[in-house]
């Protein structure tokens, strides 16, 4: 056994690349601080590269090195691309970290109680306790012997729990498909379902890559889910991961499974969990076991976002990639296909290509918009003709029998007069492209006296604010009351709410078409009668929309029905088209695999911290809106208070501005930077001073006409 004292990671790092074992060699050199760039020959000892850390000089090792057997090792063959290469190497670098970390826990720091245990357990016994604590290495070939009995006790132990979620999904899916649908919309679902379920048990449907395009209101959420442990149960694959894009609706998705399966077999990975929200000494026995199973994914069933996932899959860091190895041999749901960002769609594609072809994957692009991603994926699978199977398939006039509105165009509006569009009707969705728009239409709607039930939802109010009122919004719908909504487009991220008749700024089809979900959703009134109305307006004309305008534009011009398949192909074709290439891997990131950054090879390093899936320049200003809040921000002005928890917590209270804004506010002394309470940066968040620049009902005050004039603009 080696000694603490001694640099192991260096020491071995070299053992590694002497016998050319690159994958090993980045790994071990990784295991504590994360994976280095490589560099280049230039580069010196003082250099952080893997290049430099070899050139310095070797850890004594003499004490130790020579009780060490090398088994008999070769190296693993190049994969075909550089990509492919530096995929492995996290992977290795994420197996190593999780047997490391797995290995302190248990043998060194005392054990703790975790999914893994027994099989620990097992582990010190078949290795032998007295052995190890004298510090006896087994030899290489007894250690083989013991790992693959033990790896294959694992899979079993995985393959019985998926096998019962699958048995619990069908028996849900065999209860409605057995009964007689009490409507025409549910028969249509029920076909859908049926589609998932016998494709997901089907031998034939081999792990791979497949599209589940259910229209809204077509259950996509169970049937996908059903499928997903159906063909994890089938093939023996070891989990499901459910990719979401946004957080403001994954927390209904993990209701709905936990609802199903147990929150014993659901994992719920992203900031605002309610075990991330805890601090050490509060979290309960689920809390815990929730908090040891975010480190590494080991659950059955993983709901995170989409940020989440791709930005560990481009990592460097060893606790971020710590998990990604057991994404392999998963099934992986990507919920709303269509939001990926364009920026960094071509390297999401080439990591989602390389999970299934290397790593046993079955991606599932989930969606009631299919993106035209197959020319993408097939430059990325090196394959010119691919076809990417449909799970559920439909019939243009299958499709049609889903619609339960129609889009009509309204043509150019000003803002007044969107404003007593609103006030004419009783329940009304009206989505705008700019949070000012938003402040605007229902700021005239309240004046005019129609202050009850007419609200307002932007990212300018706090997370908190915006929940409260979403549920006094289904309230309001579900009792019939009067209920105007104006909102920018985070209401279309999946939120359930069903209105009568809509209102979409121009905007890009598929977001119109996420508006369109909104209304008439539950298919209770007259196809014909609800009505979406697309209308433009000269302020919501901003430059980042641009060409999805152009493209809806065009599209609309020579398509009757805008919810076909064949208008949604063409509206993303055309947008792919006007983006280019560049534009859709905007950081050069496949670039930078390839062909390394400014000389360096395989920069690790620089690639994690280029990968942003949504970069956002924007700073959170935290509001103390209530008496939670009041106290949080309070903790703010003693450091020793700072804590994951109070940080995560304070994120539902967090308003997130630019930069110009955030200027404005700090000229006009409505905040404080968290420096002023004993933290190192200004630029990390703020407090709000002046309550009265923030109303729950229409959410922080930001603009020209609310501040002190400075000359910027927003």
């Amino acid at each position: 056994m080696m000694s603490s004292s001694v640099n192991h990671s260096s020491y071995g790092m070299k053992v590694a690349y002497k016998l050319h074992l690159q994958e090993a060699t980045f790994a071990i050199a990784g295991h504590h601080a994360g994976l280095p760039d490589f560099g280049n020959r230039i580069d010196t000892e003082n250099s952080s590269t893997l290049v430099g850390r070899m050139k310095r000089p070797n850890p004594d090792a003499s004490h130790w090195k020579d009780e060490i057997t090398l088994p008999e090792v070769k190296p693993l063959a190049s994969l075909g691309s550089h990509f492919s290469d530096m995929m492995r190497i996290r992977m290795h670098e994420s197996a190593l970290v999780d047997a490391d970390r797995l290995d302190a826990e248990f043998f060194v720091n005392g054990k703790v109680e975790r999914d893994e245990s027994p099989f620990l357990e097992q582990l010190l016994q078949d290795l032998g306790p007295d052995r190890l604590s004298s510090s006896i290495m087994p030899p290489p070939q007894e250690l083989r012997e013991i790992s693959k009995a033990l790896a294959g006790q694992l899979r079993e132990h995985q393959s019985i729990r998926i096998m019962a979620l699958a048995e619990i999904m069908e028996r849900r899916a065999e209860s409605f498909l057995s009964a007689k649908a009490s409507t025409s919309l549910n028969e249509k679902r029920n076909a859908i379902l049926r589609d998932c379920l016998t494709h997901g048990a089907d031998p034939e449907w081999k792990p791979g890559l497949y599209t589940l395009t259910a229209p809204t209101g077509g259950g996509k959420t169970d049937s996908s889910l059903t499928f997903a442990l159906e063909h994890a149960k089938t093939h023996h694959m070891d989990r499901v991961i459910y990719v979401v894009p946004y957080t403001s609706i994954i927390d209904q998705t993990v209701k709905e499974f936990e609802s199903l399966l147990g929150p014993d077999s659901v994992l719920p990975h992203y900031a605002d969990a309610a075990f991330q929200l805890k601090e050490e000494n509060e979290l309960t026995a689920n809390d815990l076991h929730r908090s040891f199973a975010a480190e590494n994914w080991n659950m059955p069933v993983i709901v995170t976002t989409a940020v989440q996932f791709f930005e560990s899959l481009f990592a460097n860091k060893a606790s971020k990639l710590r998990k990604i190895h057991n994404i392999a041999n998963s099934v992986v749901i990507f919920d709303e296909a269509q939001t990926l960002p364009l920026p960094q769609l071509k390297p999401c594609v080439q990591a989602i290509a390389e999970l299934v072809t290397n790593y046993h994957v079955t991606a599932v692009l989930c969606t009631a918009t299919q993106p035209a991603l197959q020319d993408l994926f097939a430059q990325a699978l090196r394959r010119p003709t691919l076809a990417i199977p449909e799970i559920a398939p439909l019939s243009e006039k299958e499709r049609s029998e889903f619609r339960r509105n129609r889009i009509v165009d309204d043509g150019h509006k000003d803002m007044d007069e969107m404003a007593a569009a609103v006030e004419g009707r009783n329940q009304v969705l009206c989505v705008v492209n700019t949070r000012k728009e938003a402040q605007y239409i229902s700021g005239v709607v309240r004046k005019h006296g129609f202050e009850d039930g007419t609200f307002c939802l932007t990212t300018l109010q706090c997370a908190y604010d915006r929940e409260r009122l979403l549920r006094q919004i289904r309230d309001r719908l579900a009792q019939g009351e009067s209920c105007r909504v104006v909102s920018t487009s985070l209401i279309e991220a999946g939120v359930d709410v069903d209105f009568p008749e809509a209102y979409r700024e121009q905007t890009g089809l598929d977001s119109i078409l996420q508006t369109a979900g909104r209304c008439n959703r539950e298919g209770r009134r007259d196809a014909d009668a609800s009505l979406v109305h697309v209308f433009s307006t000269d302020e919501g004309q901003v430059s980042f929309l641009k060409q999805n305008m152009l493209a809806f534009d065009l599209v609309r011009e020579g398509n009757a029905d805008l919810a076909s398949s064949k208008a949604i192909h063409e509206y993303f074709t055309r947008l792919f088209g006007m983006r280019g290439d560049e534009s859709l891997d905007q950081r050069q990131i496949l670039k930078a695999h390839e062909r390394g950054i400014s000389g360096c090879r395989m920069p690790f390093a620089q690639i994690a911290e280029r990968f942003k899936l949504i970069e956002t320049p924007t700073v959170p200003v935290y509001i103390p809106v209530n008496e939670e809040a009041s106290a949080l921000c309070a903790q703010l002005a003693d450091p020793r208070c700072y804590t994951r928890g109070l940080f995560r917590r304070l994120g539902r209270y967090a308003v997130n501005v630019w930069p110009k804004q955030l200027d404005r506010l700090k000229e006009a002394g409505k905040i404080s930077a968290l420096a002023e309470h004993g933290t190192k940066s200004d630029d990390d968040a703020f407090i709000l001073l002046d309550m009265g620049m923030y109303d729950s009902a229409t959410g922080l005050q930001v603009d020209e006409d609310q501040l002190p004039q400075n000359g910027l603009l927003y």
